[in-house]
């Protein structure tokens, strides 16, 4: 894991839109999706220099040098 950025940067936010429902309908299936989740949100940031700062649930907290290299992230996520 990098550093974070400093000066101007750029945050990104995920969630998972009606995860709770997910959770409720098969927990087992959604445990085994999030860890592919995380894994594939994980490395799509560390690819364009964002730093993880935070997570929680299914969230994932993220902040980049540039406006470039978040969008970049969020796309290829």
């Amino acid at each position: 894991m990098g550093r974070a950025p400093t000066g101007t940067v750029t945050f990104l936010f995920t969630d998972i839109v009606g995860s709770t429902r997910h959770w409720q309908a098969d927990r087992a299936g959604m445990e085994r999706s999030l860890l592919i989740h995380d894994q594939i949100l994980r490395q799509t940031i560390e690819d364009e220099e964002g730093y993880v700062f935070a997570t929680g649930g299914d969230c994932f907290a993220a902040v980049f040098p540039t406006a470039v290299q978040t969008m970049t992230a969020a796309i290829e996520a």
